[in-house]
């Protein structure tokens, strides 16, 4: 690993927008317990401007899809089998959950949507769930990843013996993706697939009753407020809806996604930029035509503990600092992350660089 380089007197101002929002969401059409307005309200006072709900195998959120009140609400769905669950956008059809998952990623390819591996790494069976694990890591022609589910992390971690203490400090439990997940989602884009990364809420606001109450596990507008997509927009969302969908599932379907655990502090603000000598810029899932070396910048609104990776193999790292300049000479998939007080905080999609001499 290398040293970051010095940064110049000054960056320059960014040029592209952060449009922060949330996908995998259930409501009362599944196993939710918030209508949409009710949900669309939670994610106007976490901070949102975009959502997309995903209940089991339904659609009927779509009747409801548009703007609430500042927020664009989006409705997909999660196709569900026993195992190899599947996030889908942009698709007014429900694909059947007894497809094969080869079948049902090909079937939303051909048609023009957007499907997301679901909680690919699950593992743990308890009390509360079993897994729903992703079987087959050699299959391809999916849109993204769900690289990280709160939910999921959550119940993984999940003990009697802890229950407690998750529940009132989860930001010690929502960790990060697991390392099995992160491999496969860089070795995807060396092989030339680049899936989007994503978080996913994965949120039903579930209520269950202990200590003589009723306890909501968790509640919609919580965990909005910690896992989040900023999608990276070249101008803000149009004030028509089909303007704003198209723009939202543009950025899904391209890369140009930077994910956050808000928990560890507010993310906008946030750049992952590619800097070519004549002035033109890259964000994260460009490619960048490269002839020559190229000029990375990473930079938080906050000081943090920051790593450059090319293909999954850290090439640069800064400690307590909010920038990283580097320069790449060789060509490759480059992400970032950020860290603070030893946690995950923000983790970018890749910025693909060519060939460079």
């Amino acid at each position: 690993m290398t040293r970051a380089d010095a940064p110049p007197p000054a960056a320059p101002p960014p040029v592209y927008h952060l449009c922060p929002g949330v996908l995998h969401i259930h409501t009362t059409y599944s196993d939710g317990t918030g209508r949409v307005p009710d949900v669309a309200r939670a994610a106007k006072r976490a901070g949102l401007r975009w959502i997309i709900i995903t209940d089991h195998d339904d659609l009927r959120a779509g009747a409801e899809a548009g703007w609430h009140d500042g927020v664009a609400v989006l409705a997909g769905y999660e196709i569900t089998p026993e195992r190899n669950h599947y996030l889908v956008c942009g698709l007014e059809e429900l694909i059947p959950n007894t497809l094969p998952p080869a079948e049902y990623v090909r079937l939303v390819a051909e048609k023009g949507g957007l499907g997301f591996v679901a909680h690919p790494d699950e593992r743990v069976t308890n009390e509360y769930t079993r897994p729903f694990r992703w079987d087959d890591w050699n299959l391809r022609g999916f849109t993204g990843i769900e690289l990280w589910n709160y939910m999921s992390e959550w119940i993984e971690r999940y003990s009697p013996r802890r229950r407690y203490v998750n529940y009132f400090l989860p930001q010690f439990v929502v960790r990060g993706p697991t390392p099995a997940t992160l491999a496969w989602w860089d070795r995807l884009a060396v092989e030339g697939w680049r899936p989007t990364g994503v978080v996913g809420a994965d949120v039903h606001a579930t209520r269950v009753r202990a200590l003589g109450r009723v306890w909501e596990v968790f509640p919609y507008e919580h965990v909005f407020r910690a896992l989040t997509d900023y999608l990276v927009l070249d101008s803000p969302l149009e004030a028509d809806f089909a303007g704003a969908a198209a723009q939202i599932l543009g950025a899904l379907r391209a890369g140009r996604v930077i994910m956050a655990n808000r928990t560890w502090g507010e993310a906008a603000g946030t750049r992952f930029e590619a800097h070519l000598p004549d002035g033109r810029r890259f964000t994260v899932g460009d490619e960048v035509p490269a002839e020559g070396p190229v000029a990375l910048l990473f930079q938080a609104p906050r000081k943090a503990h920051i790593t450059l990776y090319r293909d999954g193999t850290p090439v640069a790292r800064v400690r307590g600092e909010r920038a990283l300049w580097f320069t790449a000479h060789e060509p490759g998939h480059y992400r970032a992350e950020a860290r603070r007080w030893g946690q995950l905080w923000i983790l970018t999609n890749h910025i693909h660089v060519g060939r460079t001499r």
